[in-house]
Order: structure tokens, then sequence, then C-alpha cells
């Protein structure tokens, strides 16, 4: 917990809230063409949940949702660990834009990736149009860089790429 916020595993069964939180198509608007289905979304969701195929056994799949600590669910974290390094994510519903909350979750996220998984390499894409992840990233910690010789998999072409390195 930090401060307010509370963290658990992402489940199955917290699907259906988390999708009242985050569809929306200004979350969206620099993530997808379009907004998901709500079936497509928790169908990802189920994938993202279920963890890395036998042809990705070398990966760590991580996802936490974020709940303040009246128990409304307001987003999600994610963490992908291949290559020695993380790649991180989050995603936050509308409502809670501009507090610090997801500075905070991303906070929480790197000390949960160093305690139980010793990764200090910490990396997330952006698109150029995406300013206020561009700026939430800089106040955590990242500058932006040139993608690492491992493959971002998170990296389209034309993304900015970010890396933070702490010690552990």
């Amino acid at each position: 917990m930090i401060d307010s916020l509370r963290f658990e595993p992402l489940k199955v069964e917290h699907l259906e809230e988390l999708s009242a939180v985050l569809l929306h198509p200004v979350i969206y608007e620099h993530i997808e063409d379009k907004l998901p289905s709500a079936q497509d979304f928790k169908l990802g969701l189920e994938r993202a949940i279920a963890g890395p195929g036998p042809s990705h056994a070398a990966e760590l799949w991580l996802n936490f949702l974020v709940r303040e600590s009246s128990g409304s669910m307001i987003g999600r974290l994610e963490a992908t660990v291949h290559h020695g390094l993380a790649e991180v994510a989050f995603l936050f519903g509308r409502y809670w834009w501009g507090r610090g909350l997801a500075s905070r979750g991303l906070h929480w996220l790197h000390e949960e990736l160093i305690a139980s998984v010793g990764v200090t390499d910490f990396w997330a894409t952006t698109t150029p149009a995406n300013v206020r992840c561009q700026r939430l990233l800089q106040r955590s910690g990242y500058h932006l860089a040139a993608p690492p010789a491992s493959p971002l998999y998170s990296y389209d072409p034309g993304d900015l790429v970010f890396h933070k390195c702490c010690a552990a």
C-alpha cells in the first residue's frame, strides 16, 4: 500500500469492474485505433492474467489492479519482465487523472519489481502525442532514450522510448 492506494494481483473476477473504469474513448486516445469492445477488453486481460505461453516461458507477466482506500478501483499496472528488463505500463480511469495516483502506482511497481524479481532496469513506450504519459514518466525518473539492444514488446515504430535504472 502507498498512502491511500491498495494493489492486488489482477484476477478474472475483477474484469467487469475494471472495464467500467477503463473503457472510455479518452483513455484509449493514444493506445488503440479505436476503443475496444467490452468483450475484446476482457479477452485481452484474460490472456494477460493467464501469462505467457510455452513459447515465451522466459517471460514474466505481472498485472495489478489499483484501488483507493475506499475500495474504488481506479486503474491497473503491468510489467513484462524479459531479457533482464521490465517493460512497465499503467492505465488509470479518467476521473483519477491529475492527482498523482499513477505516479505513486508506478513508484510502487518499481519497488515491487526490485523486491520480487530483482529487476532494476525499467522501460516504457508511448506515442509522441501522449504528452500526459511522457510527463508522468519524466516525473517518475525516466529519461528519453534509444531502444535497448533487447526488443521492447510494447514498441511500435514512431514511439518514444523512456528508460529508468534503479539501484537494487
